[in-house]
């Protein structure tokens, strides 16, 4: 078995690793160790988990853990690519291209800014209720609308795939599935119907997500 510290933004991306990733990784070897990103330390007050807010907060975090983890085979992040911080790396110079090469491209800059080996950047595009639109038929079945389905795989193909309903406030994966189905939540409805999905499944629909697969599942080969 071999260990990977998952820095996730959230509590929803949390319950992503807990209830769908940690289980699908575990048969190939891989132990998924999901911690929520810290957003603040103020004196004589609680620690915030969870958002992002600049930069700093998040190479905090992640040198933290390289430090502290050296018998992690490798730390890497779950966060979303829409809402990242303006001043993270590679976002000033990102090029004119599709989502995907942008994502990649800041996840570029930040391995570099890092410069751990050890570090695997991976940002979602664009959230990861864009992972939802994928598992179009289980979200109907949990929660129990049947004619969510043929909605969702509409938007989504519309868009030219899950991984492409795209970043803009108004139209952001989690605004339209809550604007689709009001009573959606997200840390269960999501989770829940992406596991019954499955890695395959959702490998197939999501290409980026399915490179990031390929890089943790590689670790297993080393």
């Amino acid at each position: 078995m071999i260990t990977v510290g998952v820095l996730c933004e959230g509590q929803t991306e949390e319950n992503m690793v807990r209830e769908f990733l940690y289980p699908e990784l575990l048969q190939l070897g891989i132990v998924l160790v999901p911690t929520i990103l810290l957003t603040r330390t103020a004196a004589g007050g609680p620690t915030g988990r969870g958002g992002v807010s600049k930069w700093s907060k998040i190479e905090k975090d992640l040198q933290n853990r390289l430090r502290s983890s050296p018998h992690w085979a490798a730390v890497t992040t779950l966060i979303d690519y829409y809402g990242l911080p303006q001043d993270s790396p590679g976002m000033a110079d990102r090029p004119s291209a599709a989502a995907r090469q942008k994502a990649e491209h800041v996840e570029k800059r930040m391995a570099e800014h890092i410069g751990n080996p050890r570090f695997i950047p991976y940002l979602v595009l664009h959230e990861t209720e864009a992972w939802v639109f994928a598992a179009a038929e289980q979200l109907a079945y949990w929660t129990d609308d049947p004619a969510l389905a043929q909605k969702v795989r509409s938007m989504a193909a519309a868009a030219g795939g899950p991984e492409e309903v795209n970043e803009k406030p108004e139209t952001a994966p989690s605004k339209r599935l809550l604007k689709l189905h009001p009573e959606y939540i997200k840390t269960f409805h999501g989770p829940a119907a992406v596991t019954d999905l499955g890695l395959a499944g959702l490998r197939a629909a999501c290409p980026h997500f399915s490179a990031w697969i390929g890089k943790l599942t590689a670790l297993a080969d080393e």
